[in-house]
């Protein structure tokens, strides 16, 4: 208990120095857990290539209950075109860098293996001029452990965003499916490969609000739909009695596997955990 206690007074120095600012990533869904992870990342997203850094932590006060948060700072942020068509066209914009989103939440097991995440994000800083809002989320979830070695998960999402500026996004609904696998796994040492896949299906149901115009002018008519799919494979092992893990991870939001269509993140993460 001291141990843990220790870590979490770690993660949460190393959050609130960076002001709790990170991207959303995608973790299959699992019970209540203590553990800290550090990731760098490469992402292409709408033709802008950035350099992400995260540190996100949980902490489970018992086998029920755990709250986390995430931190992260984007170090580079730059889109590049080149055209032949006619004339030779080199072109390279340096966009914004810093910090990030902010996520903070809990998660709890209310019976058996049906439990409650709920979070909330905060509108970012200097690393990005998407999603500028309060955002609160709930995802009821229940988690399936098919095997010893192999728990699957499924949850509903519902967003809810605050207004600001007289504007309000209209809110959203998804839902989530994940499988985690570990393979020539040691239970005594907890020590062997983990693989996960998570899939999240989200869409907007409601248009966004403009309540600086007119009442039938406010509908901004920005109704979608989308599909996130994320992909892990790690190593869990000890050095010197301390439980670690190394791995590599693939999140696809839009475009597809091949090609160099928009949506692709990679990441390399190393984690303190779970304890």
């Amino acid at each position: 208990m001291q141990r843990k206690a220790a870590y979490l007074l770690l993660a949460l120095a190393g959050l609130c120095l960076s002001k709790v600012y990170a991207t959303e990533g995608l973790v299959p869904l699992h019970f209540p857990t203590t553990a800290i992870s550090l990731e760098e990342a490469e992402e292409l997203d709408d033709d802008v290539y950035s350099n992400d850094l995260t540190v996100s932590a949980e902490y489970a006060l018992t086998d029920w209950f755990s709250f986390y948060g995430s931190s992260s700072f984007r170090f580079a942020s730059y889109s590049y075109e080149y055209s032949t068509e006619g004339y030779i066209h080199n072109y390279c914009n340096l966009h914004v860098n810093g910090f990030n989103e902010s996520y903070l939440g809990v998660r709890t097991l209310f019976y058996r293996n049906f439990g409650l995440d709920a979070g909330w994000r905060f509108p970012p800083g200097e690393g990005s001029q998407k999603d500028r809002f309060h955002r609160l989320n709930a995802e009821p979830f229940v988690l399936f452990p098919a095997t010893r070695h192999l728990l699957l998960g499924t949850a509903l999402r519902y967003n809810k965003f605050l207004e600001d500026q007289n504007f309000e996004p209209g809110d959203e609904i998804g839902f989530k499916t994940s499988l985690l696998w570990k393979f020539w796994w040691s239970d005594s040492e907890q020590t062997g490969w983990k693989f996960s896949e998570v899939l999240l299906y989200q869409a907007r149901f409601q248009e966004s609000e403009n309540h600086n115009l007119a009442k039938n002018c406010r509908k901004m008519d920005d109704k979608y739909k989308g599909m996130k799919i994320a992909f892990a494979l790690a190593r869990d092992f000890r050095l010197f009695g301390t439980p670690l893990e190394l791995g590599i991870n693939y999140t696809i939001n839009k475009g597809t596997l091949f090609g160099f269509e928009t949506g692709h993140r990679v990441g390399i993460k190393l984690g303190l955990g779970p304890f």
